[in-house]
């Protein structure tokens, strides 16, 4: 994780050390560090604040024994990036939730902000099973009643957390619903209310004027903005434009398991002051982890990794796709679930014992000399119910066979059955005939 920012940072560190500390050399291996930081990520804005700092510390530096300029660069380097955080400060929430249950000031209201596509309704799925995991009771509020399907997921993801949800119709105002949520919330003495908003691009006025009647009506104890660790500077972007709406209290970044840059966790917390909260790392509603700014600076400057399970929840429970493309030709079974290929073109469905069972096999059986090699062959055999029953070796060995070797051990087994179905089947057309089936058809002159 974050590989690509460790190599940024070890290259400028050892760049800068062979050359001479004149201004114009350190110019050209800044240089080579801003490139470096930009391809992960880190916007201008950062760049501009680390490579300032650097320039001051270095000329006309003078290393104490034992001290070389490598390590001043790195050391250098790794204090302005913890000072970029911890300016930003740090936010508990399970903290904050329990302060205001203690004074019994009604239920904490936390509301999810950000675009389409992040991972925001995921995420709150996340964040319900963890607080339910800590002791609080939760509701979510299905705020989301522009994108279709949006009800119907969050919904699933409450179901399986056994989490009740307030809903309303599509294309009903948002804020009425996270209203709503909270009332029910008060009236039921629910500890927090989760709302999922509508993913909306930056750029479009009237849904970021949305969000600011969601605050104005329910007055949240706090916003977070849900981003894409993948985006890079888009995710940076967004930050910044919705922070200009609302200001949001804290950041939750997703897909972080997948990101090797990490730039965006700094920029972030520069451009807007505020704290990483948590971070998503993985498809279970468990994978979700409380940021750690100082193992963050760590496994940023040295070899190891971000520890990932150093909050994570026990007892995962796996989220449900959130689109299900299921079909005779594609489906796809869990890694708990065992499936026997054996029988796999084969299918014996017993409805009624009484009546005659059909075997159908669509696999390509081996052609005689006199069929057309470009059709496929279908073998049908009627078979009682009560031969099925007690010769299962017709099935495992006459299916390989063709038609007529099929047949030939079928009706060798029992005549006496088939005998009976053959009789019972001329009887059939004998009163077709007698009945005039056709009688309805008349020849018209």
């Amino acid at each position: 994780m974050f590989e690509k920012l460790k190599k940024a940072f070890s290259n400028a560190a050892k760049s800068i050390s062979q050359k001479e500390l004149s201004d114009k050399d350190l110019d050209n291996a800044l240089f080579d560090l801003n490139v470096s930081l930009l391809e992960s990520d880190i916007s201008q804005d950062v760049i501009d604040v680390l490579t300032k700092q650097l320039k001051q510390k270095l000329i006309g530096i003078k290393l104490q024994k034992n001290e070389s300029v490598e390590e001043v660069v790195m050391n250098t380097l790794k204090e302005e990036f913890a000072n970029i955080l911890n300016q930003a400060g740090s936010i508990d929430l399970i903290q904050k939730i329990q302060a205001k249950k203690q004074i019994k000031g009604g239920p904490f209201k936390l509301v999810f902000l950000g675009i389409n596509g992040t991972g925001k309704t995921t995420t709150v799925a996340k964040v319900a099973n963890l607080l339910k995991k800590s002791g609080f009771s939760v509701v979510i509020a299905a705020a989301d009643t522009h994108r279709a399907g949006a009800i119907e997921q969050v919904s699933a993801h409450a179901e399986k957390l056994s989490i009740k949800v307030i809903s309303q119709r599509y294309g009903a105002d948002p804020s009425a619903v996270a209203r709503d949520a909270v009332e029910y919330a008060r009236k039921h003495y629910i500890d927090v209310v989760l709302i999922d908003t509508a993913g909306r691009m930056q750029t479009a006025k009237n849904l970021m004027d949305e969000i600011g009647k969601i605050v104005k009506v329910i007055k949240p104890d706090m916003k977070l903005f849900v981003g894409d660790s993948l985006a890079g500077n888009d995710t940076i972007n967004q930050a910044k434009e919705f922070f200009t709406y609302t200001e949001f209290d804290g950041a939750i970044l997703t897909k972080v398991d997948a990101d090797a840059k990490g730039g965006s966790v700094i920029s972030i917390s520069f451009i807007t002051s505020k704290p990483i909260m948590y971070l998503g790392v993985g498809q279970n509603y468990d994978d979700i982890i409380k940021f750690n700014k100082e193992k963050f600076v760590e496994s940023i400057f040295s070899n190891e990794s971000l520890f990932l399970s150093q909050n994570r929840v026990q007892n995962s429970i796996s989220i449900p796709a959130e689109e299900s493309h299921l079909s005779a030709q594609n489906v796809q079974f869990s890694k708990d679930e065992s499936f026997d290929k054996s029988n796999e073109n084969l299918s014996l469905e017993f409805t009624n014992p009484d009546e005659d069972i059909i075997i159908e096999s669509s696999m390509d059986l081996t052609k005689s000399d006199t069929e057309n090699k470009d059709q496929k062959e279908k073998v049908v055999t009627h078979i009682s119910s009560d031969s099925v029953v007690d010769t299962p070796n017709i099935v495992d060995k006459g299916i390989h066979n063709d038609a007529k070797s099929l047949q030939k051990e079928t009706l060798a087994y029992d005549r006496k059955e088939d005998k009976e179905i053959l009789s019972s089947s001329e009887n059939k057309k004998e009163e077709g005939k007698k009945k005039g089936r056709f009688s309805w058809f008349k020849k018209k002159k």
